[in-house]
């Protein structure tokens, strides 16, 4: 079983605390746009109907619930009833403390995309950002996610990932250095590739795209980033795997003026098929 699906693995190792998680967050600061993502993705809504009525919204798999933090002041005239759920307590608890001065109501539930039943048919909005890959059954859990949505014509699931291609030369480098390290990255068994097909069986899709560059200028925050999918697997790597690693990003560093990543983004907004 890849360790992306594997349940015990991301509670004890990925995601037993928000270490690893952040630092992945972290290196999306060099981005070139002049929003973040969480910021792009809120301005691809249209939420114009729920206004001035009350908004049941179910965040499955919400992380650090950074999404919430950095759109606060686009929601907070949003009568919003918000269940925040994670199968992490780290990821629970971290979102508490993120959260702690904002004005709406939010409930945090330990909750896994495969076992749902107890939200059917309960919410206008449900997100599900960049977390089906971690799901062992994907149509399970996209049906599950379905089914969350009450029957307002305006419900809608929104649902990220990432391209195949997204970020590859941060990896390539990695697997030309030792061939110990990850050949399966965190998002290839939901890539925008598969999704694509996937998500049209469950749902009627609107797709969306953000394409940016990031010019990464701190050569710790990529190593992080870097170690982020290795040191949580235990995977040993040549004793002078970073050094190397460092060595070549920071000639491209000197070189240009940053590390380049290119990164490749859908958003799916999609609704019931009936």
């Amino acid at each position: 079983m890849s360790e992306e699906i594997n349940k015990n693995y991301l509670k004890e190792k990925q995601y037993k605390s928000t270490k690893y998680l952040e630092a992945r967050i972290k290196i999306h600061t060099f981005s070139e746009n002049t929003q973040s993502f969480h910021q792009w993705l809120f301005d691809q809504y249209d939420l114009s109907n729920f206004k001035n009525q009350k908004v049941k919204v179910l965040d499955v798999a919400c992380g650090t619930g950074v999404f919430w933090k950095q759109n606060y002041e686009k929601i907070k005239d949003f009568d919003i009833d918000l269940t925040m759920t994670d199968f992490a307590d780290s990821m629970l608890e971290k979102s508490k403390v993120s959260l702690q001065d904002y004005s709406f109501d939010i409930k945090y539930e330990i909750a896994d995309i495969e076992k749902l039943d107890v939200y059917f048919g309960n919410f206008d909005l449900v997100f599900c950002h960049n977390a089906v890959y971690h799901a062992e059954n994907k149509d399970l859990a996209l049906s599950n996610l379905s089914k969350c949505l009450n029957d307002k014509k305006d419900s809608f699931v929104s649902i990220t990932t990432n391209s195949e291609k997204h970020m590859l030369n941060v990896y390539e480098i990695g697997r030309k250095l030792d061939p110990n390290f990850p050949t399966d990255r965190i998002i290839d068994t939901f890539t925008e590739e598969i999704a694509d097909k996937m998500l049209e069986k469950h749902f009627l899709v609107d797709k969306k795209l953000e394409l940016e560059k990031l010019k990464v200028t701190d050569l710790e925050i990529l190593m992080n980033y870097v170690a982020s999918g290795v040191e949580p697997r235990n995977i040993k790597l040549k004793e002078n795997f970073y050094d190397e690693y460092s060595k070549i990003a920071k000639e491209e560093i000197d070189s240009k003026g940053y590390f380049e990543i290119i990164k490749r983004s859908p958003l799916y907004i999609c609704k019931k098929t009936n």
